[in-house]
């Protein structure tokens, strides 16, 4: 007689093997490449001038000026190991910060990705 593997169990399993598999490669470093700036607020800030309609170049100068360092800036590819995902709303907008240790140097930087608005431009009467 066939005996046939539990749901629970199955689930479990599965679960295991995906937590191993993502906590093996978290540590891998990947190619990386673009604007990163030094501390999470200043990326924060970088995206919301992006948002504003600014370029890559003049929001980063801006964050620059205002920090009163060069924290943003253009970054070539290179090796860095990807830390922590957050997903940040300032201002009524919304922001996908990834932090990234960069090799050899082990210096953390921020880079993101402005998703959209919290602000809706219909009144409710009109929905």
């Amino acid at each position: 007689m066939q005996r046939s593997a539990s749901p629970l169990f199955l689930g479990t399993a599965l679960a295991v093997i995906a937590g191993w598999s993502i906590s093996a490669f978290s540590d891998a470093p990947t190619r990386v490449k673009g604007y990163f700036c030094g501390a999470k607020s200043e990326q924060v800030a970088y995206m919301q001038r992006l948002a504003a309609g600014d370029s890559e170049e003049i929001a980063a100068n801006t964050v620059n000026k205002s920090a009163g360092k060069q924290t943003c800036a253009y970054f070539l590819p290179a090796d860095a190991i990807p830390v922590k995902d957050q997903v940040v709303m300032s201002g009524g907008l919304v922001f996908k910060v990834q932090s990234f240790v960069f090799l050899p140097e082990k210096v953390e930087r921020w880079t993101g990705t402005y998703f959209g608005s919290m602000h809706s431009k219909s009144k409710y009467g009109d929905i």
